[in-house]
């Protein structure tokens, strides 16, 4: 049927790809994936741009599209950090932990939470903690010292 002139027809073997997968749930879910990784660079253009607040929206448009994503958390972590608000933060830290373990910036952000509100043996095991994952982590390694000093 095909001869050597004639290309196969690509477009009409996407568009039934992409009608099928319209129909399956995990296609819905790659989407949603798809849909939070675009408000987490959103998200992250906008820290860049110092408009922490609209970090926080595109960030929290993430979590709420795919709330098993550590790094979203732990973004809105580091933008709650710059507008002071160091509960939230320490919340979606520990939100981060619970889902990567091995989540060094969630360890230091939560740790720089902990510190401004006061808990500073805990900001320690975090610091601490993080030193533990990456060893040369600078800014962990600067507030363990620090802290180790004055509470310890």
């Amino acid at each position: 049927m095909a001869s050597s002139s004639s290309a196969p027809n690509f477009g009409a073997f996407v568009q039934k790809l992409a009608d099928e997968a319209g129909k399956s749930k995990t296609s819905n879910d790659v989407s949603k994936e798809a849909a939070a990784e675009i408000a987490q660079e959103k998200g992250n253009a906008a820290f860049k741009a110092k408009s922490w607040q609209k970090a926080i929206g595109f960030y929290t448009d993430a979590i709420k599209l795919n709330s098993t994503t550590a790094t979203y958390f732990s973004n809105r972590a580091a933008a709650y950090l710059e507008v002071g608000s160091f509960i939230l933060a320490e919340a979606d830290c520990t939100k981060a932990i619970d889902l990567d373990k091995k989540n060094v910036k969630a360890y230091v952000r939560r740790g720089t939470a902990r510190e401004m509100l006061g808990s500073y043996k805990k900001a320690i095991e975090d610091f601490r903690y993080a030193l533990v994952l990456e060893p040369t982590n600078k800014r962990a390694a600067v507030s363990a010292d620090r802290l180790t000093k004055l509470f310890q």
